[in-house]
């Protein structure tokens, strides 16, 4: 019986492990280049560390465990909150901003897909100890130019979840999860039913999802003015009770009862237009869109995605934004910026120009197999390029053959003639041609 790999898994072969090094060794160059540093976190992580950000749901959708021990385990599903945990174990005392960046397999257990798979790759980086907007441009523009570095044209998206949370508020807690669950499927028909039902089309919610562009902050703004003149009518929490005791259909009574009040550093709009306009500076374009709606839960405020065509349905290939998750996990609060890039899906679209170096093979005679490694030795220390040595016990036309079917460039002769005149063929297997030459001759005519 053979035995398969586990569903929703990949075997990378050779040139696949290639074109995935080149396309990760650029953007690495490029995260240091930003003053990124890299770091790792273990593969696995305690289960809590996953629910206590998402909730106890999410074990459906990971892989969770139990230990010999009996300690409740998961492989990772994402590498933020892993970051996080381990800046609150290690790093809270370093100064900041910090700026790190890692890459790392995750696992999730749901129904592989084109472009998703339950073990897959991230790439990604956090920016930690910084509120500005500052911050956030460097962050957004950083993710902007890793995808746009690597040969794909990605559409950036930018949206602020401050004006979306104080219009949650003012909709019955009980709602607040179907209203989100429409909004990030873009129901926006069934949506404004919802909110129609509730007597909450007034919010300007559905406007506000629907407006794009340039025009879209100037018209959040006014939206935002309005949420705050509608909060400040809203009667005290104490009148709130006594109206939806006395009338609890009342849809004023019933918007009183259950309002939060919209908090101003949620309305803070002139701090996300100072992003907009930072990344303009960049030289970055971004397209405002306030139906971004990603992590509600602890994204605190500037969020952004990156779609690429080539993709399907499934085109995001990053997400990111501001959040605050160190308290979360028993650390100080702590603001923070970040993203992760989903490294499969930028391998489905990118194409690698690089080609891996042609081998030089180093073939001989029984006799001198002893030399034939002492060559090999000296090539590998002085070339870039692979140097392979024959261990199947092969002759020498085998050898070339061999080394003919591999690709290799060159191939270096060592018989008893050559090691007695301290000089070997050098033949290129493209042409033919050789010539007798030293190893260092050798060395510095494959160098150059």
């Amino acid at each position: 019986m053979t035995i398969q790999r586990p569903r929703g898994t990949r075997d990378f072969l050779p040139m696949d492990s290639f074109r995935r090094g080149a396309v990760k060794k650029g953007m690495v160059e490029l995260l240091e280049r930003w003053g990124y540093q890299e770091i790792s976190t273990p593969t696995f992580e305690h289960l809590e560390l996953f629910t206590i950000k998402s909730g106890p749901s999410i074990t459906e959708e990971i892989y969770a465990f139990q230990d010999k021990g009996g300690r409740d385990l998961a492989l990772r599903p994402e590498l933020t909150a892993p970051v996080m945990r381990m800046y609150v174990n290690e790093l809270q005392k370093a100064p900041k901003p910090l700026r790190l960046h890692y890459f790392g397999n995750c696992f999730r257990y749901e129904r592989p897909q084109r472009g998703r798979f339950r073990e897959f790759w991230q790439l990604g980086a956090e920016l930690i100890g910084s509120d500005r907007p500052d911050a956030e441009a460097e962050v957004i523009s950083l993710a902007h130019d890793l995808i746009t570095g690597a040969g794909v044209n990605g559409d950036l998206h930018i949206g602020y979840l401050g004006l979306i949370r104080s219009m949650m508020k003012m909709i019955p807690a009980a709602e607040r999860a179907e209203v989100m669950r429409l909004i990030d499927k873009k129901e926006k028909g069934l949506l404004a039913e919802k909110l129609q039902e509730m007597e909450m089309d007034d919010l300007g919610l559905i406007e506000l999802l629907q407006i794009e562009g340039k025009t879209a902050l100037d018209r959040a703004e006014e939206l935002a003015e309005e949420l705050a003149r509608m909060g400040e009518d809203l009667p005290d929490e104490d009148s709130c009770v006594a109206s939806s005791e006395v009338s609890p259909t009342s849809a004023a009574g019933d918007r009183a009862a259950r309002s939060d009040r919209a908090a101003p550093s949620d309305l803070d709009l002139p701090h996300f237009r100072e992003v907009v306009e930072l990344l303009s500076i960049y030289g970055v374009e971004a397209t405002v869109d306030f139906q971004i709606v990603r992590g509600l839960d602890y994204y605190t405020g500037t969020v952004f995605e990156i779609y690429a065509t080539g993709l399907g349905a499934q085109n995001q290939i990053c997400g990111g934004g501001t959040y605050q998750l160190a308290g979360l996990l028993g650390g100080q609060e702590t603001n923070s910026t970040g993203f992760g890039i989903g490294f499969d899906r930028i391998m489905e679209i990118v194409t690698v120009d690089e080609t891996p170096a042609a081998a030089v093979a180093v073939v001989f005679v029984p006799q001198v197999r002893g030399e034939a490694v002492k060559v090999a030795k000296i090539l590998r220390h002085r070339l870039s390029a692979p140097v392979v040595v024959d261990v199947m016990g092969r002759g020498l036309g085998p050898q070339l053959k061999q080394a003919s079917s591999i690709g290799a460039g060159y191939a270096v002769i060592v018989g008893p003639k050559e090691v007695e005149a301290g000089k070997f063929t050098l033949r290129e297997m493209g042409t033919g041609s050789q010539e007798a030459l030293s190893i260092d001759e050798i060395a510095e005519k494959l160098a150059g």
